[in-house]
């Protein structure tokens, strides 16, 4: 009985030592199968990471882009206004990823002074500025051409860097020859940025923008025609934060690496020995990869799951029993039929168990694969939509582009066609007719007409240079810089009034409180003193009343300015508005009808109407209405 308990003894440990290895490799292979499962998800999520990542590079270059068109379609027209307006409609300040865009015109030295001026009339203390030996930002040093920040947005956060010569920085002059020798957006490496304060790092994106509008061909023509740059600025730490946050959210370290230099440099991160997944990031002109690396916590996770453990305490507790069973099979003989029924319903839990692990990751892969079409499907809908929005935007904005210029150059050559050929030519035909006279007067000794006709040439020349001088103040019409200011329009009015009066027996009476209001003062008091103006020029008598009301009517006020004068007849209401109209002949009256014509130009400008109540005999009453709120 000793030698059959010791054999049986024997046998049922191989077979434990048997099922004990089986019990393992089926657990490395569930093991195996489940980490790489787990590595297919984490990739998921990690190229999820690197196309919002990307996304965000972009959608940066296209806004980038969509300001190099805006300064190439007319850089000479380009001013501080109109780049606050381009970026109002951008909503620059709405884009965290971007730090700043600037514009970057090309300076030469001989332009530097002048320009310097200019600036500060805009800015204050506008300065073009370079970091001298210590590192401190101070006035440029003398050179051939500078290539000064002149006007960036959001302004406050990036103020520091206003004035910064780029071309100072060996980095940044290195990028920006690049940009304009082959034409193309260029990035530079990692920096130190003037604005910041911190100890972090960023980059500037440039785009060149040349005189003709179109590319040239050659470097050299590049080099020539060459009007400025366009540029993005970048945080690197910002710029980071939203794919750090997911990361960080699944366990992932993030590092970001700029492999175009010949030794690679980290931009973001810690340096990793080892990283699981990498994606590589396209940027102009630039080759960056961006790497992920798991964290302890999660690595311990993956490469030993709860599961495999769990199958691996069973298989040994299956193979024990296993091993306890046919030692009992051998022992008691009588129990034979027994312990063989319990073997094969071990051995039929042991198949469903490995059915049960099989199917669990079939549905795992179908799961995974179905996941991998569905972001490929939206990696290709992003695409489409990108490049369909990108060329929307192109369109539209050179349409309006195309539209505004043409209307604006037709009205000018109507305008100016019109003054050539009737309200200038005619004081120069009366000129040169009476100096005929004269000349004819002379030779024939008859020397009694000359002065008059003298002073009729003088005359003359006064009403041309009078037509000039309106002219060239109704062209320059709403093209000056003006800043908001808190106004008290009847501070104003009573002070204009005594300097427009021809005596002192006209009356001013104010109908109603007029409003103390933050707008623009300039193009404000020329409306009003152009009416005052209008209504005393044109009285029939030596005294009368000016009248003066103000109402608000929604977002707007309205004011009237009201003279007891002759009054106007109906059917010139619109006609007076029109440049050089004059209801009485040019010798019998002062001006050269563009009073009219600059207030409407000035009210439409600023979105309101100008119109007129008369008649005849019982005075004019002219009505304007003007903002409560100009955005500058």
């Amino acid at each position: 009985m000793g030698k059959v308990s010791f054999k049986a003894l024997f046998f049922a440990i191989i077979l434990g030592l048997v099922g004990l290895v089986g019990a393992y490799n089926l657990t490395m292979a569930v093991s195996a199968r489940l980490i790489n499962q787990e590595f297919i998800k984490l990739e998921n999520v990690a190229k999820q990471i690197s196309i919002h990542f990307q996304g965000a590079i972009d959608k940066s270059t296209n806004d980038l882009a969509a300001l190099q068109a805006f300064y190439s379609a007319k850089p000479e027209l380009s001013s501080q206004s109109e780049f606050n307006q381009y970026m109002d409609v951008l909503s620059i300040e709405q884009r965290h990823y971007i730090q700043a865009l600037s514009w970057v015109p090309l300076v030469h030295d001989d332009n530097r002074d002048e320009f310097e001026a200019r600036l500060r009339r805009q800015q204050g203390d506008f300065l073009i500025k370079a970091r001298d030996e210590k590192g401190v930002l101070a006035a440029s040093q003398r050179k051939a051409t500078y290539t000064p920040v002149t006007y960036i947005r959001p302004y406050l956060i990036n103020k520091a860097a206003q004035g910064f010569d780029l071309s100072s920085s060996a980095t940044r002059n290195a990028s920006l020859i690049m940009a304009r020798n082959t034409g193309l957006m260029t990035a530079t490496s990692k920096i130190r940025l003037v604005q910041e304060t911190g100890e972090s790092y960023g980059f500037l994106i440039i785009a060149p923008v040349f005189a003709k509008g179109s590319l040239p061909k050659t470097a050299e023509e590049r080099r020539l025609s060459l009007v400025g740059y366009v540029t993005g600025v970048f945080r690197i730490d910002t710029l980071m934060n939203n794919a750090r946050e997911q990361a960080d959210k699944i366990g992932l370290k993030i590092t970001l690496h700029d492999i175009e230099t010949d030794e690679i440099s980290l931009l973001y991160g810690q340096t990793q020995s080892d990283s699981a997944f990498s994606f590589d990031i396209k940027i102009p002109d630039r080759h960056w990869q961006l790497n992920l690396s798991l964290n302890d916590e999660l690595k311990q996770k993956i490469e030993s799951p709860s599961i495999a453990n769990w199958i691996l305490v069973g298989g040994g507790l299956i193979s024990f029993l296993l091993a306890l069973s046919f030692y009992a099979l051998q022992v008691a003989v009588m129990k034979s039929r027994r312990v063989t029924n319990l073997s094969e319903l071990l051995q039929v839990h042991n198949r469903e168990l490995e059915e049960t692990v099989a199917e669990r990751t079939l549905a795992l892969s179908e799961q995974n694969t179905l996941l991998n079409q569905h972001v490929k499907s939206l990696e290709q809908q992003k695409t489409s939509l990108s490049l369909l929005m990108q060329e929307s935007e192109t369109a539209k904005q050179s349409a309006q582009n195309l539209a505004q210029e043409l209307a604006r150059s037709n009205r000018d050559l109507d305008d100016f066609a019109y003054v050539a050929s009737h309200d200038l030519k005619a004081p120069l035909r009366g000129i040169s007719q009476l100096s005929n006279w004269v000349l004819e007067d002379i030779e024939e000794g008859k020397l009694e007409d000359i002065p008059k006709n003298l002073t009729l040439i003088n005359n003359r020349v006064k009403r041309l240079d009078t037509l000039l001088s309106d002219l060239l103040e109704y062209s320059r019409a709403n093209r000056q810089q003006a800043t908001l200011a808190l106004l008290d329009s009847q501070e104003l009015i009573q002070g204009l009034f005594p300097l427009y009066s021809p005596n002192d027996k006209f009356e001013l009476e104010l109908i109603s409180s007029l409003p103390v209001f933050e707008t623009l003062k300039s193009p404000f008091e020329q409306v009003v003193r152009n009416l005052l103006n209008n209504a005393f020029k044109h009285h029939d008598k030596s005294a009368g009343k000016i009248q003066i009301s103000c109402e608000e009517i929604d977002d707007y006020y309205t004011f009237m300015i009201k003279d007891d004068g002759p009054g106007i007849e109906a059917d010139y209401f619109k006609e007076i508005f029109k440049m050089f109209k004059t209801l009485k002949p040019r010798d019998e009256v002062e001006g050269s009808g563009m009073g009219l014509a600059l207030i409407k130009k000035i009210v439409e400008h600023y979105g309101g109407q100008v119109y007129l109540e008369s008649k005849v005999g019982k005075g004019s009453a002219f009505y304007f209405t003007w903002p409560k709120l100009i955005k500058n």
